[in-house]
């Protein structure tokens, strides 16, 4: 088949699967953590206040979530200035579910494009990138396996702390990868170079899982490059050994891991001073709860199920048929992902405890290896790709278009998931009454049904900043009143 054709049908298929999640983002309704992070809530202007959180510190004193500035940040900042935008070519609630469908769409592809280029190597939207992109996007899901594997969150907000922060951390650690897995400099890169110690500092204060991955990730690193300086000075006494193995760590690993190191511990400190009171529950409890969130991860839809399945295939087939330099790499960087996985998830149950995932284990805490997985897949995928024969590609191929079918047909339309939602916002824009009662039984800018007027007063005044209402209303939804 001409390579040309081929490349727009990739292209054309990107494009197509991009717009389809666009359009379930658009359908999605709204959060109920958007009103307090938007207007803003009380318990969020300190936040919003002090971006070190030196505060706490100043004034000896505790507020929430004083670790995550730049989360909070990007979403008040992103949500009080594009549905205004917006509001220039459309109305003032399809401007509200537009930015979030825009915000989505956009970290989602920010994030398949870094992906794709750790997979291929490549910059530029060549075959073996669109490859790579084409091989990971389906595996992208909006509704379908979202709540075991989902990169972008449902909610806007989460989608704003969970991958927003994954997308910058992948762009921190780019540079460092192509250079030491494809030995690429970045060219452009010793220009940049001078932002990359404020971008670990963004990278350490945004969401909560950008701390412990950093950490992690780091002191493996380190373990990795004193094991291979160790393994090379065998004939010397120890001490000339270790004083060797740490000398010889090269100069970018401290440029890249301690800065980083430093503020994710700093960030942790910080952490540890978070007002929002949570239910105590012993940590050993948490961690026997682990193996039930991991079952219930594997077992309840086929999406990690697929995925395990074939990466331990393309495992076999390279260790099997491709055991030289390239695919003993990729092997070796499978076995560092299983160490990270490993390690990572021990390290979860120290988070604490949240009513919401009670078994500590759930799709958004562990979305950092959901992305190593899907890296990896991508990897022996495409390796493999290049090295069978034709006669091979007539069997591989459509095991491999069949997994895409299968995350692909998962992941439902569901076009309608806020119309309900909207109706109710509409209902209430368009009622004369100063409180209203909603005919539906959905949520509306919250997570549960608003029993009482006084609990809407945050929601309606979100709604009146973004022009959806012109004048303080409250709703509710419950017949007794």
């Amino acid at each position: 088949m001409n390579r040309k054709i081929i490349i727009l049908f990739l292209i054309s298929f990107l494009l197509v699967d991009i717009s389809y999640s666009f359009l379930q983002f658009y359908n999605t309704p709204f959060d109920g953590d958007m009103p307090g992070g938007i207007v803003p809530a009380e318990y969020v202007k300190p936040i919003l206040e002090n971006p070190l959180g030196i505060k706490i510190f100043k004034e000896h004193t505790t507020y929430a979530n004083p670790n995550r500035f730049f989360s909070h940040w990007s979403f008040y900042t992103y949500f009080n200035s594009i549905p205004f935008l917006l509001q220039k070519t459309t109305n003032p609630l399809n401007s509200a579910y537009l930015s979030c469908a825009i915000a989505k769409t956009t970290i989602q592809i920010l994030i398949i494009y870094l992906l794709a280029l750790a997979v291929s190597g490549k910059f530029r939207f060549k075959l073996e990138f669109l490859i790579a992109a084409v091989l990971i996007t389906p595996l992208f899901q909006t509704n379908g396996y979202n709540n075991y594997m989902g990169i972008i969150d449902p909610s806007t907000t989460y989608t704003f702390f969970y991958a927003l922060p994954a997308a910058i951390l992948l762009i921190y650690f780019t540079p460092f990868f192509l250079k030491y897995y494809y030995k690429k400099e970045f060219k452009k890169f010793k220009y940049l170079k001078i932002a990359w110690i404020p971008l670990a500092l963004v990278c350490s204060l945004s969401g909560p899982l950008n701390p412990g991955v950093t950490l992690v990730v780091a002191l493996l690193l380190f373990i990795q490059a004193i094991y291979k300086n160790l393994s090379n000075r065998k004939k010397t006494n120890l001490f000339s050994r270790v004083f060797f193995a740490l000398k010889e760590i090269p100069k970018d690993y401290y440029f890249f891991l301690l800065p980083i190191s430093i503020f994710s511990l700093y960030s942790l400190f910080l952490g540890s001073y978070n007002a929002l009171a949570w239910e105590k529950i012993p940590l050993s409890t948490l961690y026997l709860r682990l193996p039930q969130g991991l079952y219930y991860s594997l077992t309840q839809k086929m999406g990690f199920p697929v995925l395990l399945l074939i990466l331990l295939i393309n495992t076999l087939i390279i260790r099997k048929k491709y055991s030289n330099e390239e695919g003993n790499k990729i092997l070796k960087a499978f076995k560092w992902i299983g160490f990270f996985s490993f390690l990572y998830i021990l390290l979860l149950p120290l988070g604490g405890y949240r009513i919401y995932r009670p078994n500590v284990l759930r799709y958004d805490t562990i979305m950092p290896i959901t992305l190593l997985l899907i890296f990896i897949f991508g990897k022996t995928t495409l390796f493999i790709f290049k090295n069978i024969s034709k006669r091979q590609k007539t069997w591989y191929i459509p095991l491999i278009v069949l997994v895409l079918v299968i995350f692909t047909n998962s992941d439902e339309a569901m076009f309608n998931k806020n119309k309900c939602e909207r109706n109710a916002i509409m209902q209430i824009a368009q009622s004369s009454d100063s409180i209203v009662k909603l005919d539906g039984n959905c949520t509306v800018l919250s997570w549960t049904i608003i029993e009482t007027p006084k609990d809407s007063e945050l929601k309606t005044k979100l709604l009146k900043k973004w022009n959806i209402i012109s004048e303080d209303k409250l709703f509710y939804q419950n017949s007794s009143h």
